[in-house]
């Protein structure tokens, strides 16, 4: 058995796909845990030691430097952007620019954001610098950690913020779109492997760059590297 550390963003593509092919073809079991890149780091931090790591770039990248993770096999898998989800019947914005989409979350009566996520703490940024993070958060729904489009499929909130591939990954009749360009931040992930993990672990972080991997990734609206 190898161990993985997640983050959200790829999970869809690997329970459905990636982690079940891997297993047919080595008989090697995968145990995953997914939760936010911030979440996994605190759990590293704390003297946990997965035999892989996927998560945001830099922190993958940070970890190798501290010998947590070897550079040795460190690879960029994916580019995610970050989204919002809404029900059909819920208008979309107008157009495709920035001021039009702040004043579509002015006037939604309820926002679902992450507060550990990656996409959550861009959101947040995003908020504050356009002096609205207090009103948004009057009528917010908070997501310590999770999917936060489960909020609009249940009636929580009217609009969801999350990278475009989480909000895809809930079950429901929604909606997803990335959110304007302008305030987007597009977050890179990669894999790193744990020195002296199996050699299975290695052969796991590689094939992340296969084509079945790939086609997974896009399915779930992430990019190539």
């Amino acid at each position: 058995m190898i161990t993985l550390y997640s983050g959200l963003v790829v999970r869809q593509a690997l329970e459905e796909t990636v982690i079940p092919l891997f297993e047919q073809a080595t008989g090697e079991r995968v145990e995953a845990t997914f939760e936010p890149t911030t979440m996994l780091l605190g759990r590293i931090a704390d003297g946990e030691r997965p035999d892989l790591m996927l998560g945001l770039s830099s922190s993958v990248r940070d970890l190798a430097d501290q010998g947590v993770l070897a550079h040795e096999g460190l690879t960029d898998i994916a580019i995610s952007a970050v989204g919002f989800a809404r029900l059909p019947e819920t208008a979309a914005p107008i157009d495709g620019t920035a001021e039009t989409f702040l004043d579509y979350l002015r006037a939604a009566p309820a926002v679902a954001y992450t507060l550990s996520g990656a996409s959550g703490l861009h959101f947040m940024e995003v908020l504050r610098a356009h002096d609205l993070l207090d009103e948004i958060d009057e009528r917010a729904v908070r997501f310590p950690a999770g999917l936060t489009a489960e909020s609009v499929v249940d009636g929580r909130a009217t609009v969801a913020i999350q990278q475009v591939s989480e909000l895809r990954a809930v079950p429901g009749p929604h909606l997803v779109a990335p959110i304007p360009h302008a305030l987007q931040s597009y977050m890179s992930f990669a894999i790193g492997v744990r020195p002296g993990a199996p050699q299975t672990a290695a052969a796991f972080a590689s094939s992340l760059g296969a084509d079945d991997a790939r086609r997974a990734f896009a399915a779930v609206g992430l990019s190539a590297p």
